[in-house]
């Protein structure tokens, strides 16, 4: 099978660009309603301000922001566009931080009991990915994730970024429509690293994540252990 390019990690612009679109949509800000000032928007967010500007003059680009000289930054309008971090639910106690991943580990394996039938290739085997995610260069959760393993024959860690959404999209024609999370406690799995926070077999929050196609189709399957001494679950709903 011929690979396609890499998929590279997103500039820290639109990934900047991609969350405060994520926030707006979740009712974090509302239509009207100034953000903060440059300053402490980079500060909370730990990237420099002219990135921080980058990331705005492109959400005023696409309607989503409107600048106004001597005022501040404001939101124009509601965001109806799907975007890649709008299904990414963990944020720090402190508040929302900007989201990144290190892949620890990929593997091709037969599909474990418990992992669900996956796509609409027939396939016994899996991708699995595991990887630690970051808020705010903060490790905060780890990740076991699981595609089809007919999408492809070989697979490398630096084809992977920090968007497993934006991989399907660029490397399957995939889309992700919508997902299901299921919440619970658990304990950490045995390859739990130190930079967690948490020893392996520690209580922590658990995500079991189903995610879908438009077209109803099951794509991939994920648990997610996070700590949450440092960060939560957020889920906001606005109309």
């Amino acid at each position: 099978m011929k690979s396609a390019s890499a998929t590279q990690p997103l500039p820290v612009y639109l990934q900047v660009a991609e969350l405060l679109t994520r926030q707006i949509k979740a009712g974090y800000w509302h239509q009207g309603e100034r953000l903060p000032t440059e300053a402490e928007l980079a500060a909370s967010l730990k990237v420099a301000v002219g990135t921080l500007r980058k990331a705005l003059a492109l959400l005023e680009e696409q309607n989503v922001l409107q600048r106004v000289q001597g005022s501040g930054t404001y939101v124009k309008r509601a965001v109806g566009a799907k975007r890649l971090y709008e299904l990414f639910r963990l944020e720090l106690v402190t508040g929302p931080g900007l989201p990144t991943a290190r892949i620890l580990d990929v593997a091709r394996l037969e599909r474990p009991p418990h992992v669900p039938t996956l796509g609409k290739e027939v396939s016994d085997d899996v991708w699995r990915i595991r990887r630690m995610r970051f808020l705010n260069q903060t490790p905060v959760a780890l990740e076991e994730i699981w595609f089809n393993g007919a999408r492809c024959t070989t697979l490398q860690a630096e084809e992977l970024g920090d968007s497993m959404y934006l991989f399907y999209q660029q490397r399957f024609q995939v889309w992700i429509a919508r997902v299901e999370d299921r919440l619970s406690a658990s304990t950490t799995p045995a390859w739990t690293l130190a930079p967690l926070g948490l020893a392996p077999n520690a209580c922590a929050g658990f995500i079991e994540r189903v995610s879908w196609t438009a077209s109803n189709t099951l794509a991939e399957f994920s648990h997610t252990w996070f700590d949450p001494a440092v960060c939560r679950y957020v889920s906001r709903l606005s109309q």
